[in-house]
């Protein structure tokens, strides 16, 4: 039996919700989305999770956002002290 196949698209940057940094969307083939203008196609997926296998099963597409706070990585900030201490310590 053969992965099932579908069509991968990829929502405009400029279209995105507020607080995605992205949003993908999986259709069955020849079946674009219904407000096409705000989706690229991306091309084919064929080997998908099973995630999206069931979700594709039960709704017929597969819808999934990015949050924009999962791709950026976390700043740590370094205390002043430490600061402080690197520049007063000798150079060896």
């Amino acid at each position: 039996m053969r992965a099932p196949v579908y069509d991968l698209y990829q929502k405009k940057q400029d279209r995105l919700p507020q607080g995605a940094k992205s949003a993908w969307l999986r259709t069955f083939p020849g079946q674009p989305p219904a407000d096409a203008d705000d989706w690229v196609l991306v091309g084919k997926e064929r080997h998908p999770s099973k995630w999206t296998v069931a979700a594709m099963n039960e709704k017929g597409t597969c819808y999934l956002e990015i949050p924009s706070w999962l791709g950026r990585r976390p700043q740590t900030p370094v205390p002043e002290t430490v600061k402080q201490l690197a520049e007063s310590r000798p150079a060896v």
